[in-house]
């Protein structure tokens, strides 16, 4: 078994409410990094976190599940926590040995109780964080208005790094505010990503969005503040 130093490692926690697609992100995780050659679908009961019967007749995640993958010469460790209340004590635990917490939230439902539930416990724990809004194929996808949900509910330091260039039925694409291109993916589980200019009726609006992001960033750092005004 390959050695990794300490720092060569990192912990991630993916909480939220039930239903919000963890464990489908964490299959995706494992797929894209070449740990398993097939995406699991929880409908069929074979994912690689869910693999208890009672998980998989019920569908749903009762104890977090420790997963990994390679990154970057990094060992990614992933606990795909619970969703439900019943086993909000999994979620705790899990958050005691982790270094980022990221929380899912549905594109159409937004925040919901698990997704206030879960991140109190974020704040309690002062755990860096970062949020996934999820399921923006969904034909009542609406991001943008979730992404405020969640700055209005959860934390007013959400900046956004990524948006769908189409939401709902036709979404194949993202827009990357950090590299400044468009990644559209090609058929599911192909792996096949391409990388193209922003298309002018989004370029706008990825500038906004680049200058938000660039500003929340100089504001963690006085030098890098002084650096942003001038």
């Amino acid at each position: 078994m390959k050695e990794y130093q300490a720092e060569a490692i990192r912990n991630i926690a993916l909480i939220g409410h039930g239903g919000s697609g963890k464990t489908s992100i964490s299959e995706s995780l494992l797929f894209t990094s070449g740990e398993i050659n097939r995406i699991g679908k929880i409908e069929e009961g074979n994912t690689t976190s869910d693999y208890n019967q009672n998980e998989v007749d019920r569908r749903i995640s009762i104890a977090a599940s420790l997963l990994h993958l390679e990154w970057a010469n990094t060992k990614v460790n992933i606990l795909d926590t619970p969703g439900f209340p019943d086993f909000i004590g999994q979620v705790i635990s899990s958050l005691h040995v982790t270094d980022l917490a990221i929380s899912v939230i549905k594109s159409a439902e937004g925040v919901e109780v698990g997704t206030e539930q879960t991140w109190e416990l974020v704040k309690k724990t002062k755990l860096p964080a970062a949020v996934i809004i999820n399921k923006v194929d969904n034909e009542h996808s609406k991001f943008f208005e979730t992404f405020q949900q969640a700055k209005n509910r959860l934390s007013s330091d959400l900046v956004v790094v990524s948006f769908p260039a189409k939401e709902g039925l036709n979404f194949t694409s993202v827009v990357d505010i950090v590299k400044m291109k468009m990644i559209s993916y090609g058929e599911f589980g192909s792996k096949k990503v391409t990388e193209e200019e922003i298309p002018g009726d989004l370029k706008a609006q990825a500038d906004k969005l680049r200058e938000e992001l660039i500003e929340k960033i100089a504001e963690s750092d006085e030098a890098l503040m002084n650096k942003f005004f001038e």
